[in-house]
């Protein structure tokens, strides 16, 4: 069986945690941006991505905590090393959520484990942890859907024979938007619908790839396959903000994001893998992208180095007089290969 655990609005929960009079009331961690929302805050309406004008406007009550890169990475670290002791076959999905293979060590009661898990994870880390349980990642990844927040539920074989069919196909994982209106146009709703179709009729209405996946839900053949990452490509740190071209707010976000890459290269394990390269990015009000990439002086980790090389490469994506607002910029370190241990 697979667990999929997922900590409950991650950030806010880590400064409600740490911070006891935040508890149980509506909070946000934002910048100009809403990043993430307590569930406190979710009752009102809040939501990620929200500015923060427009949250002190119409909720003034509201609390607003910046961003602790520090905090969330030491958080994340200690759940995935609770996740590990539970099973080494732990695929990561972001930096408060993974899928767990726990067959062989669920001594015949997945949800047990899953309940021991939740309850390590809040008397550890004083975090709330949703849990799903299921045959396959989309089963376990929709129970922890449903379990949110701060909950459990198992999807057996007999719960999943009732629900499979009847599962909307704009509520699967990975079935985006445009997806969804030519699944819809094709008369398909739900994963019922799917049966009779062939990978080639139904390639013509979305991608092939889609398509298996599609029909491998129908049948109830889909992932369960736990991947374990390999060593780290790239680190990156981005953030939102509200849409502007004004030099300085662009620039002190370019700076910050400089400064939270280079602490998770410093932190990653095992031998030292200094950059040699870096992309800058920058999104627009539009939801274009623009992206620069330039090498480094030198392989280096000095934030000025760093910092000045970002700057430059900033100001080739010539956002100043595009015209558009800027609304996310991004920064990207590319990492050597790993030594061979």
């Amino acid at each position: 069986m697979i667990l999929h655990a997922d900590a409950d609005a991650f950030l806010a929960s880590v400064e409600q945690r740490d911070d006891p009079r935040l508890r149980g009331r509506p909070l946000v961690v934002a910048h100009e941006v809403v990043a993430c929302p307590s569930y406190e805050a979710r009752a009102l309406g809040i939501h990620a991505g929200m500015p923060l004008g427009r949250v002190r406007r119409r909720w003034p009550h509201v609390l607003v905590t910046g961003y602790r890169p520090e905090a969330y990475e030491a958080a994340s670290a200690g759940l995935f090393e609770i996740f590990r002791r539970f099973t080494p076959l732990v695929e990561p999905g972001s930096i408060e959520e993974a899928f767990l293979d726990v067959a062989g060590r669920d001594r015949g009661d997945p949800g047990g484990m899953a309940a021991a898990l939740r309850a390590v994870a809040r008397a550890e880390l004083g975090l709330p942890v949703s849990v799903g349980v299921g045959r396959t990642k989309l089963m376990a990844k929709l129970a922890s859907r449903r379990a949110k927040p701060d909950g459990l539920v198992v999807v057996d074989a007999e719960l999943e024979s009732r629900v499979r069919p009847r599962l909307r196909l704009d509520e699967l994982w990975g079935v985006g938007p445009t997806t969804w209106r030519r699944l819809h146009a094709a008369g398909l709703h739900v994963v019922a619908d799917l049966h009779g179709w062939s990978e080639d009729d139904l390639g013509r209405i979305v991608t092939t790839a889609m398509a298996r996946r599609l029909l491998s839900i129908a049948d109830g053949t889909d992932d369960a396959t736990i991947r374990l990452p390999g060593p780290r490509r790239s680190v990156s740190a981005s953030r939102s903000l509200p849409s502007t071209r004004t030099r300085s707010t662009v620039e002190g976000v370019l700076e910050e994001c400089v400064g939270r890459a280079l602490h998770r290269v410093v932190a990653l394990d095992g031998a030292p893998r200094v950059p040699r390269r870096i992309e800058v990015l920058v999104r627009y009000d539009d939801g274009a992208h623009v992206q620069q990439r330039g090498p480094l002086p030198s392989p280096t980790v000095d934030p000025e180095v760093v910092g000045a090389t970002a700057t430059r490469l900033l100001e080739q994506t010539a956002y100043e007089w595009d015209g558009r607002g800027v609304t996310m910029v991004g920064v990207t370190l590319p990492l050597p290969p790993a030594e061979p241990s």
